[in-house]
């Protein structure tokens, strides 16, 4: 059986490179049909701005894109360094906000094309990653971010940290 179309961009894209570099460099606001793909992987879908979507096909206007990026965040344990810094990157590449996840995740959005290499850099200085945070892949390990002395919740959490390095 042939791979889907996404398993072949996957298995062209040299460890999910693709053409990541060039079109993040190209000056374009988008990536192309591949890059879309891959993009995934690496914690970040490209969307277009739905309020303006219609507005802008009807005069024959380019889709206004941006990207959500997530961040995948084990446990939903952050240290306070880590938070200051997702918090500061919010309003510096950002429009201001985040939304926590269900998944014990941290979402940017209405971040930029040319936004996304410092964001992703500034935070993968303060260990904290967007790979793997979308796309077909364990997206984050979930455990209970309070855990009481002594109680079971304390294995949990040891648990869970040693899942969320495996994936």
């Amino acid at each position: 059986m042939a791979p889907s179309a996404v398993e072949q961009v996957k298995a062209d894209s040299a460890h999910l490179r693709g053409d990541l570099a060039t079109e993040l460099a190209d000056g374009t606001d988008h990536f192309g049909a591949s890059s879309v793909n891959l993009l995934k992987f690496h914690g970040i879908y490209q969307q277009d701005d739905r309020d303006q979507r219609r507005a802008r096909t009807t005069a024959g206007r380019e889709l206004a894109f941006s990207c959500m990026v997530r961040c995948s965040v084990p446990g939903g344990i952050l240290r306070r360094e880590q938070w200051t810094e997702i918090d500061r990157l919010a309003d510096e590449v950002g429009d201001g906000s985040l939304r926590l996840t269900t998944r014990q995740g941290v979402q940017y959005h209405f971040i930029h094309k040319g936004e996304l290499k410092p964001l992703i850099g500034a935070l993968n200085r303060r260990l904290v990653t967007t790979y793997a945070a979308c796309g077909d892949v364990v997206r984050n390990v979930m455990f209970s971010s309070t855990p009481e002395a002594g109680r079971p919740l304390e294995r949990v959490e040891a648990l869970g940290r040693v899942l969320a390095n495996r994936f």
